[in-house]
């Protein structure tokens, strides 16, 4: 509506009160778990295969593990991500520990026999991966008939201005078409895998995150101090660090403002009669 001076100055103070009370009610929203409440309905088996792709420091191979009883390989091309991973897997209780590794390899190189798991595990990973169609034919690949991917991602919506695309994306490692909804969608059909739910997060997390330890509202705090004394910031820790802290602070304000929005991808591999 365009602006009018009677509302703004009479009619809407009369109800600014109560619209903030009203906004500062929670919506319940779904938090990581709900990746993990997916899996659950796949109802797989105790002794399932799963692929961790991008495993980072092993934490998700450790949940899939310890909740599910899996056997799980965590994949990732970065070293010290596996270095930490098998460090961590020492500190797991034997059982758990006996039910993970963790090798190199990518979400276009996943090193596993054709037709071996039960379940490709994929979390903000995707929007890394240069050819998402070749990652989802791998994922085909992998899978035994009836298998499961499930997958998360950030990907960009139409507040996104291109502008702010190009230089968080630069920053970020993030290929643009990647957190394209509509090559993801493209990709996923021609990788032959069919569509079991897509389930649309928005902002929730962002929202979750903020109700649990205030971390948007930090990000937010963060992101003010660095625009307003970038030379600050620079000279102690150099303009790389800077670039990525200013990239990651933008990154959580922009889930919460709904230029990114979560993604819940469950795909099925189809059987093959």
């Amino acid at each position: 509506m365009a602006w009018d001076r009677d509302f703004f100055y009479d009619t809407y103070p009369r109800a600014e009160a109560a619209f903030g009370e009203r906004l500062d009610e929670s919506l319940d929203p779904r938090g990581p778990s709900v990746l993990l409440q997916v899996v659950r309905e796949l109802d797989l088996q105790p002794d399932s295969r799963a692929v961790d792709v991008g495993c980072g420091e092993g934490g998700h191979a450790f949940r899939l593990a310890t909740h599910f009883g899996f056997r799980v390989l965590g994949i990732d091309p970065v070293q010290r991500h596996l270095d930490l991973a098998r460090e961590a897997r020492r500190e797991e209780v034997p059982d758990i520990a006996a039910r993970v590794s963790f090798e190199r390899g990518s979400a276009t190189r996943i090193p596993v026999a054709d037709s071996s798991q039960d379940l490709v595990w994929c979390r903000d990973v995707m929007v890394h991966v240069d050819d998402p169609a070749e990652a989802y034919d791998e994922f085909a690949r992998v899978l035994r008939p009836g298998g499961h991917v499930v997958g998360y991602q950030a990907v960009a919506t139409d507040l996104l201005a291109p502008e702010e695309a190009d230089w968080l994306f630069e920053v970020m490692g993030v290929v643009p078409g990647s957190a394209d909804p509509r090559v993801l969608d493209a990709a996923i059909a021609g990788s032959g895998l069919e569509v079991v739910d897509t389930i649309d997060l928005a902002g929730e997390w962002g929202e979750w995150s903020q109700e649990q330890d205030g971390r948007a509202a930090r990000a937010l705090l963060h992101l003010a101090r660095l625009l307003r004394a970038p030379d600050r910031y620079r000279a102690e820790f150099g303009d790389a660090a800077y670039d990525v802290m200013l990239g990651d602070c933008r990154w959580h304000v922009y889930r919460m403002m709904g230029k990114l929005a979560g993604r819940i991808d469950v795909l099925r591999a189809p059987d093959r009669r």
